[in-house]
C-alpha cells in the first residue's frame, strides 16, 4: 500500500512538473516592441541616415530587430544570427553559426559586468531594474559603460540577450550609452503583446545569402556606390 502510495506521489509530482514548465512556457511573451532613439550632444550626427526608431518582433527567446535598412534575426537558444540588408533591388544577407557569432561579435575578447541597482522605471507599463553595464575590451584595452533598464517578464530567460548583454538579467526596454560626446537613448515607447508566428523569423525569399565574405564585400560596394 505504502509503496503504490509512493508511486503514485511520484507520478503526480512529474505531472505537476511537466505542467508548470509547459505554463511557463506558454506564458512566455510573444508580441511586437517600437523603439525610439534619441542622440544627445554639440557632437551628435546631424544626417539623416541616422535611425530615430527600431522595431522588434519577440516570441520567447527569437527576436527580429528592424532598422533602417537593416532587419537582424537573433536566435538566442540556437546562437545563430542572420543579417538582411534591404537595398532596393540588390537585397543580400548571411547566416551566421554559433561560431561565426561569436567571433563577429568578438565576445571572446569582451568581458562584461552588471551591477544591479535599486532603482527601478516603469516603461509601457512594464517595471524594469536598473543596469549599469560594463564593457572591457581586451583586445583594444578600452572600458564602455552603459546604462539599461529591464524586464523579467519578456524573453524565455538570460538566452534572450546571448548577442547584446550575454548573461544579464531581463530583456532591456531602456538604454543609454555615449561614444565620442554623443550620448544615445534607446526607449521602449510601445509594447504590444500579440500573436507571432515562426513564419516572422524566416529568410525571405527575395534575398540572396551570401558567405560573410561575400555579405562584406557586397556592403563595400553598395557603400563605396553611394559614396560617389
Amino acid at each position: 500500500m505504502k509503496r503504490s502510495f509512493f508511486i503514485l506521489s511520484v507520478v503526480a509530482l512529474s505531472m505537476f512538473v511537466v505542467l508548470t514548465a509547459n505554463a511557463q512556457k506558454t506564458s512566455s511573451f510573444a508580441g511586437t516592441i517600437k523603439v525610439s532613439v534619441r542622440y544627445e550632444g554639440e557632437n551628435r550626427n546631424p544626417q539623416k541616415h541616422v535611425p530615430k526608431e527600431e522595431s522588434y518582433t519577440i516570441f520567447g527567446n527569437k527576436i527580429k530587430k528592424v532598422y533602417g535598412p537593416w532587419v537582424i534575426i537573433y536566435d538566442g537558444d540556437a546562437e545563430t544570427m542572420v543579417r538582411l540588408f534591404d537595398y532596393p533591388g540588390n537585397r543580400g544577407g548571411c547566416k551566421y553559426s554559433p561560431e561565426m557569432v561569436e567571433s563577429f561579435l568578438r565576445q571572446d575578447e569582451k568581458k562584461y559586468t552588471y551591477v544591479k541597482r535599486e532603482e527601478t522605471k516603469t516603461i509601457c507599463g512594464y517595471v524594469c531594474t536598473r543596469y549599469d553595464v560594463t564593457i572591457y575590451d581586451t583586445e583594444e584595452e578600452e572600458e564602455t559603460t552603459e546604462i539599461v533598464y529591464t524586464t523579467t517578464e519578456i524573453g524565455e530567460d538570460n538566452n534572450i540577450n546571448n548577442f547584446e548583454y550575454p548573461g544579464l538579467i531581463g530583456f532591456p526596454l531602456y538604454k543609454e550609452s555615449e561614444e565620442k560626446g554623443v550620448k544615445t537613448i534607446e526607449e521602449a515607447i510601445e509594447v504590444k503583446p500579440t500573436k507571432v508566428k515562426s513564419v516572422d523569423f524566416l529568410i525571405p525569399t527575395n534575398y540572396k545569402m551570401m558567405t560573410p565574405l561575400e555579405f562584406n564585400a557586397y556592403l563595400d560596394s553598395i557603400f563605396n556606390s553611394n559614396d560617389d
